[in-house]
């Protein structure tokens, strides 16, 4: 019965010295591996790997480093898919081959809205927050960058977690329509003011059409602040 013990107990310790000398290289390692070669190859930016064609799973036994070399690399840029010839090297020797197709994505920074933002709306900064998101889910008019969307209004009803378009944002009106506003005309050095009507919203610096209410008479005007539109000379 002691034999038996001993025996068993050397077995167990060579399987597990065995184990400790197996070493795995996964699909996290092939993928890590492959983002490091997209920017060899020149592709800018983040990038976000899915493979579905080839083996991504490598057991090396006894093995205590390794890693993985491409060659042959095509890429796709119209339908973001690549091919490429793939090899192992185990301690420095080559062990298998494989080829990898996949798809691949630029990720960028995008900022976007953290919670619903309602018409007319003022965006702050705590309104949005950065994340990355594939390149290719971006339209050509939607605003990425924070500094291009803080104190812009909302024209419509913005939803959470979706890109803000530039459709979507305006600069903030101060005056509005029907307001009462200080009109400045300077003439030869001379500053002329009267109390004028709105005739149409206006951001800071737009372009109005203004109402002299005694006159009747309608002057075009440039926003300056929320009581101040400057006269437009003619």
């Amino acid at each position: 019965m002691r034999w038996v013990m001993v025996l068993t107990f050397v077995l167990s310790f060579a399987s597990a010295a065995l184990a400790q000398t197996s070493l795995k290289f996964g699909l996290d390692d092939v993928v890590e591996a492959l983002q490091n070669e997209f920017v060899e190859q020149g592709v800018d930016g983040d990038v976000e790997i899915e493979i579905f064609g080839g083996k991504t799973s490598f057991d090396l036994p006894n093995a205590q480093n390794a890693k993985i070399l491409f060659s042959n690399m095509v890429l796709d840029e119209e339908q973001n898919r690549f091919t490429t010839d793939a090899e192992i090297f185990a301690d420095g020797n080559p062990v298998e081959k494989t080829k990898l197709v996949g798809r691949y994505f630029i990720m960028m920074d995008v900022c976007l809205p953290v919670r619903d933002i309602m018409r007319d709306e003022i965006i702050k900064a705590g309104d949005l927050e950065v994340r990355k998101m594939r390149s290719n889910r971006l339209r050509e008019d939607d605003v990425i960058s924070q500094n291009q969307l803080i104190g812009k209004q909302a024209v419509r009803t913005i939803k959470s977690g979706k890109p803000i378009s530039k459709r979507d944002i305006r600069e903030e009106i101060i005056i509005k329509k029907g307001k009462t506003v200080l009109a400045v005309y300077n003439y030869k050095g001379l500053q002329i003011t009267a109390k004028l009507e709105a005739l149409e919203d206006g951001a800071k610096g737009n372009k109005i059409k203004l109402l002299n209410t005694k006159s009747q008479k309608e002057i075009f005007g440039e926003v300056v602040d929320r009581n101040t539109v400057k006269i437009m000379s003619e």
